[in-house]
């Protein structure tokens, strides 16, 4: 439900006075149990800045309360365009010697680089052993500060190409972030950012993209924004598409002095039409679910359980027509996904269940056809395929051809 806020931007520090989309008792989207307890839960407000239209959390969750508690929780970025961006970086500077990598999505570029002949380096997570607690993302961010990247810079010394591919959308504090990796360029060096485009989710009105640990959801204006206020110019700015969400990559540079915030711009159609939606949206999202599940809610199973999965099914309220959860990453079977009534499954369990009417596919695009080729047998007895993507053909949100 849409609700009044007032809070301070994280990029230009204006008050936010626009209304939220906000959530509340959401399970954190990693803690995967044993048992299906739920021990916490949070509320999200996403808002918009009517001032430069940064997409974010009113309150980003703190760092302690995101830190897995299972050791495999792991995410995969995109790899795919790293080859031309290699190409991209070394013909910005073709002097370079050296690069670094700041977390834990570098290895794929940093191997790239290091063909064309420069030294590769990359920060360690370094932090004590807790039982139960398995820092990750997190923990990563958190380490951008100025005190953390200071110490690292009087340990490694300084470095032409500085790599942050996929932490900058989960800090906090971006602006103060992206100051701190100042620390760790050459007197000529460029900083590389790298992180998910929104524009394409938010007018699709995809709802399983957000995430307690994204603060915020760039887009290429509010991209440059940060870097001109943070102190940088942008020597280049490159757009590689996705099917569901583009990554955006900053190449920056120092500038002699931050920029100013921008104007005032006013809320934007984009972020209002995405957030006025969501209650239509919701209702007839479970008015089509339901007639699946059935009476006996035995109709549904979900392929495909990460972190958009999990956020499709609290968000919108449907753990109770899930019957069946169902990865086959061994890791996770038995385990409860946050806020779920039933464990992970393989697909063999899925192929057994002849009360299944429709499956429900929560992977990317690029890998579907895979997945329903190793689940034909389901196509062939008459059981429904469908996306949770909005902005793909067959989403489960839109109305069969």
């Amino acid at each position: 439900m849409p609700t009044r806020s007032s809070s301070s931007c994280r990029l230009c520090g204006q008050p936010i006075t626009t209304q939220a989309l906000s959530f509340s008792a959401l399970p954190v989207c990693n803690r995967f149990t044993p048992d299906g307890r739920v021990e916490h839960r949070m509320t999200l407000d996403i808002v918009e800045c009517d001032t430069c239209r940064l997409v974010q959390l009113r309150e980003a969750p703190p760092s302690d309360t995101l830190v897995p508690t299972v050791p495999w929780i792991r995410y995969r970025e995109l790899e795919g365009h790293l080859d031309v961006l290699a190409g991209e970086l070394l013909a910005l500077r073709p002097e370079a010697r050296n690069v670094l990598g700041t977390g834990p999505f570098e290895q794929p570029l940093l191997s790239r680089l290091g063909a064309r002949g420069l030294a590769a380096s990359a920060l360690a997570l370094d932090l004590p052993a807790v039982e139960g607690r398995f820092p990750y993302l997190e923990s990563w961010q958190a380490m951008l500060n100025g005190s953390d990247l200071a110490a690292r810079a009087a340990q490694l010394g300084t470095f032409d190409i500085v790599s942050c591919r996929y932490i900058l959308e989960h800090a906090p504090e971006p602006v103060r972030a992206l100051q701190a990796l100042k620390q760790l360029l050459s007197n000529n060096g460029l900083l590389l950012i790298e992180v998910p485009d929104s524009s394409k989710f938010l007018a699709a009105r995809d709802y399983c993209f957000l995430w307690e640990e994204h603060s915020s959801y760039f887009v290429e204006e509010t991209l440059r924004d940060l870097a001109a206020v943070s102190g940088y110019r942008v020597a280049a700015l490159l757009r590689y598409p996705g099917v569901l969400e583009d990554a955006l990559v900053a190449v920056l540079e120092r500038a002699d002095t931050a920029a100013l915030p921008p104007a005032a711009r006013g809320p934007s159609a984009l972020f209002q039409v995405y957030r006025d939606n969501f209650a239509t949206t919701r209702a007839q999202l479970r008015s089509r679910l339901s007639a699946f599940a059935g009476p006996d809610r035995t109709g549904i199973a979900l392929f495909g359980i990460g972190h958009h999965a999990i956020m499709f099914v609290n968000a919108f309220g449907l753990a109770d027509l899930i019957a069946l959860a169902v990865d086959d990453d061994a890791d996770k079977s038995g385990f409860f996904p946050p806020g779920f009534h039933r464990p992970v499954v393989g697909s063999e369990r899925l192929l057994a269940d002849e009360r299944i009417k429709l499956c429900l596919f929560a992977v990317a695009p690029h890998i579907e056809g895979k997945v329903r080729d190793k689940l034909a047998p389901l196509a062939a007895r008459g059981v429904q395929f469908r996306s949770i993507y909005a902005a793909l053909d067959n989403s489960i949100l839109k109305d069969p051809a």
